[in-house]
């Protein structure tokens, strides 16, 4: 993947502000002057998802959070670092950019986006192969939006990195930020835990007898 520094100008302070509460400041300073490195190592390891990839922005804030946890020594948990994750989506800069979505208002929001993905996926999918798969069942639920995903290009470069452990913890930053944006997320399977594929039924949090 192409190295973009911004995700981790923004997410690094936010991420060491999380660690040093949560631990000392020592291993925070740790996480983030080592983790900096870390970040362009896995991005230049990582496949190329390809230029204007709608999803693209998932794996660069997958591999910030990633980056730190490798900077740490892996002295954090990944139980631990799901808290730092939280600590970080929950921060007032970006508690105040997903509140601006109301998935009660916009119940269709996530089914339009990945719809996008899936544009952008039929054209230049022959040309980026390592991507997410997604699929759609429009007649399964009434209510919000459903898909799921047969790939994750996340998932796979975790496992083969050897950093797969950190997987269910990125993958319940999803729950968090639908929460955010007003919203329920209906979950059963996740590719991390080998399930084959990753389910997202997703409606408002005002949303009663949902179907």
């Amino acid at each position: 993947m192409k190295y973009r520094g911004i995700y981790w100008t923004l997410f690094a302070p936010m991420i060491k502000k999380s660690i040093a509460k949560r631990f000392d400041r020592k291993l925070a300073d740790r996480s983030i002057r080592q983790g900096k490195e870390e970040y362009r190592r896995l991005l230049s390891r990582a496949d190329d998802l390809g230029p204007g990839n709608p999803m693209a922005a998932n794996a660069y804030f997958a591999y910030a959070f990633a980056a730190a946890w490798l900077g740490s020594g892996k002295k954090i948990s990944p139980d631990e670092m799901a808290h730092v994750m939280i600590d970080v989506l929950t921060s007032p800069l970006l508690r105040t950019l997903f509140g601006m979505i109301d998935l009660n208002k916009s119940p269709k929001k996530w089914y339009r986006s990945m719809k996008k993905y899936e544009t952008w996926y039929r054209e230049r999918g022959k040309e980026y192969p390592v991507n997410w798969v997604v699929h759609f069942n429009e007649g399964l639920h009434r209510d919000g939006s459903y898909y799921y995903f047969s790939r994750c290009p996340i998932c796979e470069f975790c496992e083969r990195e050897g950093i797969g452990e950190l997987m269910p913890a990125l993958c319940a930053t999803d729950e968090v930020m639908l929460r955010l944006q007003h919203g329920r997320l209906h979950r059963e399977h996740t590719i991390s835990n080998g399930d084959g594929i990753c389910d997202y039924w997703i409606v408002g949090d005002k949303v009663t007898d949902e179907k």
